[in-house]
């Protein structure tokens, strides 16, 4: 007796269901990452098109506002971040400060073994207790063994990130977006100790302890990172706007907004940009081909049933769907969602996607056809 399809959703119902839930995420998220990818692409290929390069030597310009421009040159800061009571002065656009505290930390470790008489409900946890330095607090309430192991409840020194208020490249003012960008911090070295005699130096960190070798719970240590030093060179690509550099709308819709370290030429800047849009997008395809992939192996005896009413794939219907056979229907798939992505805006690269997600079904289709005629001439 023929299984139909309503009997085989009913005997695997829940596979069925985590199979449909995986494929409409899986697509979801190639949909999304190839419009965006696309998106990206046009924009670049827009602003790559109408940028103009600026001599960092040579003053404002203001027939240049609402225009693309690319700057490169070193970053010049005036005033330099301070924090006074650790004795910290740097001429940078960053200054970060990480606070971390010394607190109890709750480790629960599963036993492998267990009293076959001891009740469902007991925990066969055993709970062990150590100090760590953390950045963010520990909530000591919700832990099994209270007594003992109490953390403060607040961290009376919080972690903060100093932005210099003026940022030049040439002429030219960083705006607030193009400032956040700069995210390579470097550790603060220094050797100069603090005033105040309750901060201790030791390899760079400061240390509000009595000992730092035997920290206690509650005390703290502070380190020091800075991003964009003044004097090293970088290379913008912005909108100027009343002197200052901000982000470039596209006709899209789309905000550019480069920054590279070192001294690159427009060209460079652009292929490095696509470099990195590049990988990002590939490794997004990667886990929506992956999640396509394990919801064909759900799907897989749904998928025969399915493949069966139609003449063209019947053959697939007498085999067993192997896990090679679902990373081809995944990898098709993703291809066509692709393809549908790119079709607008590269014709060319949409149909070549188009063929070669039809391919791996080409392929099989003309060798069950040449296995059939040679069965009938034998």
């Amino acid at each position: 007796m023929e299984i139909t399809l309503i009997d085989e959703f009913k005997r695997s119902w829940l596979t069925s269901i985590i199979g449909i839930a995986l494929l409409c995420a899986g697509t979801w998220l190639l949909t999304w990452n190839e419009g965006r990818a696309v998106h990206h692409a046009h924009s670049l290929d827009e602003a790559y098109s109408s940028v103009i390069a600026l001599n960092p030597y040579e003053p404002v310009q203001p027939e240049y506002d609402g225009r693309l421009v690319h700057i490169s040159g070193l970053i010049l800061v005036d005033e330099p971040l301070t924090e006074p009571e650790y004795g910290i002065s740097i001429q940078a656009v960053k200054l970060k400060r990480r606070v971390q505290m010394y607190q109890w930390i709750e480790e629960r470790v599963q036993r492998d073994y267990s009293d076959p008489t001891a009740s469902h409900s007991t925990d066969n946890s055993d709970y062990y207790y150590v100090t760590e330095w953390r950045d963010k607090l520990v909530d000591s309430r919700s832990f099994y063994i209270r007594h003992g192991h109490q953390n403060p409840t607040e961290i009376p020194l919080k972690s903060h990130i100093h932005i210099s208020p003026l940022v030049r490249v040439g002429h030219l003012i960083l705006g607030s977006e193009l400032k956040e960008k700069f995210a390579d911090y470097v550790e603060v070295t220094s050797d100069e100790r603090p005033e105040r005699k309750d901060i201790k130096l030791h390899l760079g960190i400061y240390y509000h302890c009595d000992d730092v070798w035997n920290p206690e719970v509650g005390d703290i240590r502070v380190q020091f990172y800075y991003a964009g030093a003044s004097g090293e060179p970088v290379s913008v690509i912005a909108e100027q706007k009343d002197g200052i550099l901000m982000p470039y709308t596209t006709s899209k819709g789309h905000k550019i907004l480069l920054l590279r370290s070192g001294i690159l030429t427009i060209a460079q800047m652009f292929s490095e940009e696509r470099s990195d849009a590049y990988y990002e997008t590939w490794k997004l395809r990667g886990a929506g081909i992956f999640i396509l992939y394990a919801s064909f192996v759900c799907l897989a005896r749904l998928s025969r049933i399915i493949l069966s009413r139609f003449s063209f794939f019947r053959w697939i219907s007498t085999q067993e769907i192997t896990s090679s056979a679902n990373l081809a229907i995944s990898l098709s798939v993703s291809l066509l969602v692709i393809a549908t992505a790119w079709f607008l805006y590269r014709p060319w690269l949409g149909a070549a996607l188009v063929m070669a997600a039809i391919s791996p079904f080409l392929y099989c289709t003309m060798g069950v056809y040449n296995v059939a005629q040679h069965q009938n001439i034998n």
